[in-house]
């Protein structure tokens, strides 16, 4: 027993490692985005973090209290998302445990596979936010559930209390796999619902407290717009990657993470037919709703009541349809699981390359800094037509202390968002296109100066104005 035992918690570590080791991959190459630069900011010291707290984010305590001690060691990108890659790693894991406990090793090292294949996990696995995490919180729930149901004593209940308190810590919106939880239970007929719901409701303490202090900034999500079918239809988060937008290896991305859940509806079939009552069928029932429920219920609240639908809030679901369809990969030859992997990756792969890019989190303000930097002159002045490019152009160039909208200088370094209309069409004057009213006023001023561009560069999700003043102003 001892042997098995041993030999399972190796499955789980190498997994967990190779996981790891894969989502890290490339984490330092790609610029922070305007959330991963809220993060930095927030736990550059305690007294930033409160004042942050005061205006926005209380529903991230856990994780910005996380990353405050972390930071004490170092506020490089890598080293601040370097947690959300060792969480990939647990969730991978503690999925292969659970694999092997419903199907076998095979179901275990494919389920674990399946999960690293999806280009969401080195997406956020790679970002600075509390996402992966919540992707290891929901693994770890249904792991000590399983391990509960299988032999309940007092320290597996507590364990598992634990492990449900973790998921409002990591997201709110992660206690929505909870009721896949009870599908479990009633599916296998545990009967040990008494001490099911009892440490269920202590695990959501945390759940409550954050709900009432955070009530009052519902509004930090009043951007979100009414989700459409099409945004349903294209949900990707929770099975392949992050926005339903055209990108590199999108449409073939959609098809994966289709395939994904139709190998995971197999799997949870075939899980189903292993025998009457039992937690075989329990998780096959529960995996199912787990993978599903999340965004289902954001996706209807948002059209009943206020949106709070977004991909990357349902996360915490992939792990459910990459457990069955590990489960079904298990059932199948090793030839064809070894192809069908085979093809997963090769679908998955632009992606997974898009994302190492240094424009891979949708903005790449590192080239743009360097540029900048390489080019500015004694006296020159930058303005920044959007708010957030100032926090990333200062965290990855050497830019001048003193940030105008009206600069005395001569040149100008105009730092606006990505579009192919910075310039007015048919001369070579800066645009207001596109701008909110705060960067249109300081293009506006610019104009009055008699300013005009001289040079232009666009990376992913940023453009660069070089303008200089025009003789006679």
């Amino acid at each position: 027993m001892r042997m098995v035992a041993a030999g399972s918690g190796v499955l789980g570590w190498c997994a967990g490692v190779a996981a790891f080791a894969v989502v890290f991959a490339g984490s330092w190459v790609p610029s922070m985005w305007a959330d991963e630069l809220a993060t930095a900011e927030a736990v550059s010291s305690p007294a930033e973090l409160a004042e942050v707290l005061a205006e926005r984010d209380v529903v991230f305590v856990p994780y910005y209290a996380l990353m405050l001690v972390w930071s004490w060691l170092g506020g490089a990108d890598w080293w601040l998302r370097l947690p959300s890659a060792l969480g990939i790693g647990a969730a991978a894991g503690l999925l292969a445990d659970l694999g092997r406990r419903l199907g076998g090793v095979r179901a275990g090292v494919a389920a674990a596979l399946v999960l690293v294949v999806l280009p969401s996990m080195s997406r956020f696995g790679q970002e600075a936010r509390p996402y992966a995490l919540a992707v290891a919180a929901a693994v770890l729930s249904f792991w000590a559930l399983h391990r509960v149901l299988e032999r309940p004593s007092r320290g597996r209940w507590a364990g598992y209390g634990v492990a449900v308190a973790l998921l409002p810590c990591t997201h709110l919106f992660a206690v929505l796999v909870l009721p896949a939880h009870l599908v479990v239970a009633a599916v296998a007929k545990a009967g040990v619902w008494r001490p099911l719901l009892g440490w269920m409701a202590a695990g959501c303490v945390p759940a409550a407290v954050l709900a009432v202090v955070s009530a009052s900034q519902v509004g930090q999500v009043s951007w979100l717009a009414v989700p459409g079918w099409s945004d349903l239809v294209l949900l990707r988060s929770s099975i392949t990657s992050w926005r339903p937008v055209p990108e590199v290896g999108h449409l073939a991305a959609v098809l994966l993470g289709w395939a994904v859940v139709a190998v995971a509806v197999a799997g949870g079939w075939a899980l189903w037919r292993s025998g009457p009552g039992g937690l075989g069928r329990g998780f096959a029932a529960g995996a199912l709703v787990w993978g599903a429920l999340p965004a289902l219920v954001l996706f209807a609240v948002s059209q009943v009541a206020t949106p709070v639908y977004n991909t990357r809030y349902a996360l915490a679901a992939a792990p459910g349809f990459a457990l069955l369809a590990g489960v079904a990969l298990a059932r199948v030859r090793v030839p064809v699981a070894v192809v069908a992997v085979g093809a997963a990756v090769a679908v998955a792969w632009p992606q997974h390359v898009r994302v190492r890019e240094p424009g891979g989190h949708e903005v790449d303000y590192r080239s743009a800094a360097a540029w900048v930097s390489a080019g500015r002159q004694a006296g020159d002045a930058v303005v920044f037509a959007v708010p957030w490019a100032r926090e990333g152009l200062s965290r990855y160039g050497d830019l001048p202390e003193v940030l105008g909208a009206e600069p005395a200088a001569g040149r100008v370094w105009l730092v606006r968002e990505e579009t192919g209309r910075a310039v007015r069409p048919g001369t070579d004057l800066p645009s207001r296109y596109g701008l909110a009213p705060v960067g249109a006023a300081k293009v506006t001023r610019l104009l009055e100066e008699g300013f005009a561009v001289r040079r232009q560069r666009d990376w992913r999700g940023v453009t660069v104005l070089l303008l200089e003043r025009a003789a006679g102003h």
